[in-house]
């Protein structure tokens, strides 16, 4: 039976008949977030908040931002400590939102290190023009420092040495979804039905390509676990998030000597390909609800897939990156100090209450294991020095 709420937009229904008539799912996902002139992303309609589609850690407030610098602090000070030659040391955040953490954060290491802000540039890697246009009047703002937009690509051309944070990036890269039915495997699609001279979207089981075969022949053992698992029903289906390899190839180019800081949905190997999680991972997001129809309201809602840990770590591994560690973000909070921001608050003047109560409810949000809590820290680094030693405040014990 058709979904009547998958309508097909027009724009849509062009790019998908001059594909043939069905399209992949990675490619759908793509579409639908990043097309230049309708992508969810890429006009701008995005809107990251309280009273927008989603909140992100950004969006509750500085205080994130603030924790988050005592970490890069530290890198940049190792980096600039190592004997390491570098023009400049680069703070590189990978899709910077709205833009409030790249300036939060250069504001809160302006604070804890006002030395460093003249060694140091902003650069924010950016795609879409939409996000971009939003970003510059964030960070134009900042006075006194160094700051610009670039690509992947360019930066490879002029690597640079520094600190990499892709904060909430990953989930939205565009995946592919395994169909395991009545003991055969298949690549999801897209394809088209019209109805009464209006299109409509559905799902249609396609062949499977030679990097999805490879994939299913390496996943047993980059996995640790059978895969599919045993017993799955009728119908079981799962992401992929192949993109990763090739993202992490190119990372590995852009950074000479420095580290790399991936904040995410992320979790096990044996919790993402559960039996019982028999419709993966992916979900829709808009105006602050989530649901599992993704094929709903096309180009007007944010998609996200949970990341497999032990795939990401795999991947930055057989492409130049070494593992430094992972943690879920309210142990890594904790670890640099959040706690003692909430006992800065226990005291508020009556003038400054609503304000208190509202910065308290956001710092427990940060930590929430039912939330943003649950978010996974993983952390790489890109050596080429053998001397060089990072120190990761937000991997030991929570400070009390």
């Amino acid at each position: 039976m058709i979904d009547p709420t998958a309508r097909c937009p027009e724009w849509l229904v062009d790019r998908i008949i001059n594909s043939g008539g069905s399209i992949s799912f990675h490619k759908y996902m793509d579409l639908v977030l990043n097309d230049c002139e309708n992508g969810f992303y890429s006009t701008g309609r995005l809107n990251i908040g309280k009273d927008g589609d989603f909140c992100t850690s950004p969006s509750l407030g500085n205080d994130f931002a603030r924790l988050l610098a005592i970490q890069v602090v530290d890198w940049l000070l190792d980096l600039e400590k190592s004997g390491i030659k570098f023009e400049l040391l680069s703070l590189v955040e990978i899709g910077p939102g709205e833009g409030t953490l790249a300036r939060d954060l250069v504001l809160a290491i302006a604070e804890l290190a006002p030395a460093l802000i003249t060694k140091i540039e902003l650069v924010l890697v950016e795609l879409n023009i939409g996000m971009r246009e939003r970003q510059e009047k964030v960070v134009n703002n900042l006075d006194g420092v160094n700051y610009r937009w670039s690509n992947i690509e360019d930066l490879i051309l002029r690597p640079v040495t520094g600190v990499v944070i892709a904060n909430e990036v990953l989930d939205a890269f565009p995946v592919e979804r395994l169909v395991f039915t009545e003991n055969e495997v298949f690549r999801q699609g897209v394809t088209l039905r019209k109805i009464n001279n209006e299109y409509f979207l559905e799902f249609v089981d396609l062949k499977l390509n030679s990097e999805i075969i490879n994939f299913l022949k390496e996943s047993k053992s980059l996995l640790n676990i059978d895969f599919p698992p045993k017993d799955i029903c009728n119908r079981w289906i799962t992401e992929w998030h192949c993109d990763l390899p090739s993202w992490f190839e190119k990372l590995s180019k852009v950074l000479i000597n420095g580290s790399l800081l991936v904040v995410d949905y992320a979790m096990e190997s044996n919790r993402y390909y559960n039996v019982m999680r028999k419709d993966g991972t992916l979900i829709s997001y808009r105006n602050q609800e989530a649901n599992p129809n993704v094929l709903k309201d096309a180009g007007l809602c944010d998609l996200t897939a949970h990341l497999c840990i032990e795939s990401t770590i795999n991947y930055a591994l057989t492409n130049g990156w070494k593992f430094i560690g992972e943690t879920r973000q309210g142990q890594a909070l904790l670890a640099l100090g959040l706690s003692s921001f909430l006992y800065s608050l226990q005291n508020p003047s009556t003038n400054n209450l609503s304000a208190a109560l509202n910065r308290r409810e956001s710092l427990l949000r940060l930590v929430d294991p039912m939330g943003l809590g649950e978010f996974r820290w993983l952390a790489f680094q890109k050596d080429n020095s053998d001397d060089l030693v990072l120190g990761n405040r937000f991997l030991k014990e929570p400070i009390s």
